[in-house]
Parts: C-alpha cells; sequence; structure tokens
C-alpha cells in the first residue's frame, strides 16, 4: 500500500495498458487490479481510475459507482470489478455485480477478492463470505472449508478460490489433484500471507517469505520462478497465461515463464531499478505500482543506519516510528523515504509506534544495537531488544534497516 508511480505492459487492444498510465499521469498510486482486459488503480486521495474495455458495462459501471466515494481497494477478474470504500461498502460492476451488490448490502467489507460473476468478501468480524453466482459450486466449497475462521487472505478465478485463515492456513474450495489442491498440500505445516493463481498456476508466499509454486510448467513458468525466488524473501506474487511474477523483500520483481505475448520482457524492464509494492495480474498484462529505489542517506558515520518505516494498514494511516535514548529523539515516518539514523550501542533505544494523526502512542518497546568495529556493521542484540510485538525489522544489507508495522 506504499503509494508510487503506476506501471503497466502487456496486451492493449482495448486500451487497458494505454488508457490507465494516461489516466494515471502524475498521480501517486496505492492499490492495483487487472479483469481479462480492463486496468483499475486507486489514487493515493482515494480516486479509483479506470481504462479498458467495457464489457458488461465494467468500466463505466464501477466509475459511476465510485463517483464521489473514497476508494480503499479494488479487485477484478475476467468482466467483473468490485471496490471496496474507506467506510467498508462494496461496490461491484461486470458480470454478476446485481447480485454481488445484493448479497453484500448493508455489510461492512474489510477485503474482496473478484472472481468470474461472483466474490469473496472478509467482513468486519474476519468472516468469509460470498457473493455473486456460484455456478461452478466453488463458493460453497471455500465456504465449508473455512466455516467459523477468520480469514484474512483470499484469491479467486473463474473456478477456484483460495482463503488464508488467521492462523496462515491454506485452503482452497479444490480437491483431489488439481494445481489449487496441490498448492495446499505444499503448504501444509506453514503459515502462509499471500496466495495468487491463474492459468493453472498457484503461487503462494509463506510467512518467512518462502515461495511456494503448483501446477502447469509447460513453459517453466513453476520451475523458472522457483529458481528465481531461490534463496530470496519474496512478499507478493502473480501468475496469468504462462508467467509467473514474484516481489521480493527489497521491491525486485522477478519472472518467469513463456514471453510471446511479450508481457514478461516487458513489465520486468518497465519496473527495473524500481521498488514494487503492488502487483496485479489481468488476462495477458500486468499493473505494477513502484516507486525509485531510496537512494541510499548518503555517507553513513560510524553506528549510523539508513531505516525506513512500512506499515501494512491503511496507507493513509500515517505512522511514526520514535526511537529515544535519553533527551535525544529520532523518527521514521510511514510512506516517506529512509533517513539515517544514529544508534547507540552502549544503552537501550526506546522506540515508541506513535499514530500520526491522533498522537496516539500505540506500542512502545526496546532495542539493543551492537556495532562491528572492524566491519562497522550495525546490528540488532535480539536478546536484550524487546520490539512491540507488532512491529518487525529486517536488515536486507550492511546497515540498511527497516521496521515494519502490521496494525
Amino acid at each position: 500500500m506504499t503509494p508510487g508511480a503506476l506501471v503497466a505492459a502487456g496486451s492493449d487492444d482495448s486500451g487497458q495498458v494505454s488508457g490507465i498510465l494516461e489516466a494515471a499521469e502524475g498521480r501517486r498510486i496505492t492499490a492495483v487490479a487487472a479483469s481479462a482486459a480492463a486496468s483499475l488503480a486507486v489514487t493515493e486521495d482515494g480516486t479509483l481510475l479506470v481504462a479498458g474495455e467495457d464489457l458488461y458495462e465494467l468500466v463505466s459501471g464501477i466509475l459511476e459507482a465510485a463517483e464521489g466515494k473514497k476508494i480503499a481497494a479494488v479487485s477484478a477478474f475476467d468482466a467483473t470489478a468490485v471496490a471496496v470504500t474507506r467506510d467498508g461498502t462494496l461496490l461491484a460492476a461486470g458480470s454478476g455485480a446485481a447480485e454481488i451488490v445484493r448479497d453484500t448490502q448493508g455489510r461492512t467489507v474489510r477485503a474482496v477478492s473478484a472472481g468470474s460473476g461472483f466474490a469473496l468478501v472478509v467482513g468486519e468480524d474476519g468472516m468469509l463470505s460470498a457473493a455473486g453466482r456460484d455456478n461452478g459450486g466453488q463458493l460453497a466449497a471455500i465456504l465449508k472449508a473455512t466455516e467459523g475462521k477468520r480469514v484474512t487472505v483470499t484469491d479467486c478465478g473463474s473456478g477456484y478460490c483460495f482463503a488464508v485463515t488467521e492462523e496462515g492456513t491454506l485452503t482452497s474450495s479444490s480437491s483431489g489433484t488439481s494445481f489449487s489442491a496441490q498448492l495446499v498440500k505444499a503448504a501444509e505445516g506453514k503459515r502462509i500471507r499471500a496466495v495468487s493463481a491463474g492459468n493453472g498456476v498457484a503461487l503462494a508466499v509463506t510467512e518467512d517469505g518462502a515461495l511456494l509454486a503448483t501446477g502447469n510448467d509447460g513453459s517453466q513458468q513453476v520451475s523458472g520462478i522457483l529458481k528465481a525466488a531461490e534463496g530470496k524473501r519474496i512478499t507478493a506474487v502473480a501468475a496469468i497465461h504462462n508467467v509467473c511474477l514474484a516481489v521480493t523483500e527489497d521491491g525486485t520483481l522477478l519472472g518467469a515463464g513463456a514471453d510471446t505475448s511479450g508481457v514478461l520482457p516487458e513489465i520486468l524492464d518497465a519496473t527495473a531499478g524500481k521498488r514494487v509494492t503492488a502487483l496485479a495480474r489481468g488476462a495477458l498484462h500486468f499493473l505494477a505500482v513502484a516507486r525509485e529505489r531510496d537512494r541510499d542517506c548518503g555517507p553513513l558515520e560510524p553506528r549510523q543506519i539508513c531505516a525506513s518505516l512500512h506499515t501494512t494498514g491503511d496507507p493513509q494511516d500515517t505512522h511514526a516510528l520514535v526511537l529515544k535514548v535519553g533527551d535525544d529523539q529520532q523518527q521514521l515516518v510511514s510512506g516517506e523515504s529512509c533517513r539515517a539514523v544514529d544508534t547507540q550501542s552502549t544503552q537501550a533505544t526506546h522506540v515508541v509506534v506513535r499514530r500520526v494523526s491522533t498522537a496516539q502512542d500505540l506500542a512502545t518497546g526496546s532495542v539493543y544495537f551492537t556495532y562491528d568495529h572492524g566491519t562497522g556493521a550495525v546490528g540488532i542484540d535480539e536478546d536484550k531488544s524487546q520490539l512491540p510485538q507488532a512491529l518487525t525489522c529486517h536488515r536486507s544489507d550492511v546497515n540498511r534497516f527497516t521496521f515494519t508495522w502490521t496494525p
């Protein structure tokens, strides 16, 4: 949800690439979604942008439904598009829209995934429900699999549905030896945090950033993406039409599969040297949100680190990480570039996570930094440090640290 510039690549037969790029020019984008031949993007101020084929009035319908509203999230598949407003109202257009709106009327929605004429909906209480047409029985199957469980992540398409429970367990609407059932089997005993599937290929990301992939490997899209991701921490995935994509923790986009359509080299080239923060797949095109990589914080002094704060919640809900040693105070703000931070290795650094809009302190803790005089590397003493439970820290380079707050 980190704002950035829109990147689009692939088939443009209905203006789904050129049109959305034109609409998003000069705007900061937070979320993207793609149907078969349409593209959706949400600006930092909550405005919905749409371009592409108006099949079943998908483009005109979702624009009309979103007019005057602040949008938080979008999803699309085939000829169906859905959007969630910041107050939790679900909007829909295209195939199955009337049924989706009917089935969710009066409900507060936390998250949604669009399928072909239907949608999976996570309510305010974390319970999963389905809206729209259950032509293949996949909705009934996934609801049965998640009965009584709180759900955090969903993904669905024309004949399959995935859901991840609050405990990180991956479930699907399929059984037997299908590509989706294979992924569930590969995920047994692991905590899953992201999932994506399409055209007989399924991808998932474990809590520790490992990539799982199953399904058709005719274009080496499965074996290729697993090889590309080996030894790397993955944060996001997407799969379509013989192509698999994965985003590493530092925002590098990885890809594998056939490139007869030109989409793979095009999207990799368009994001080269940039930090990808969001990804969406259509039928033959991809969308991404990318920002210029944080240039390093300049020459670092001894004991300094280059640090940034990211949050997984609402991008409009800005947070700050305050680091205090005695009377000295430094601050990292979510959505802003990295900055040089002085560390102290002889005493504890007190940390405070603060909501900027209300100046409310949400969590407190401490971190003990270490310093190697020989290499100049700053580290963290994990035995002494007591970071707040929802705050994690990862060192991606010698003295580059990323703090992540998960509300």
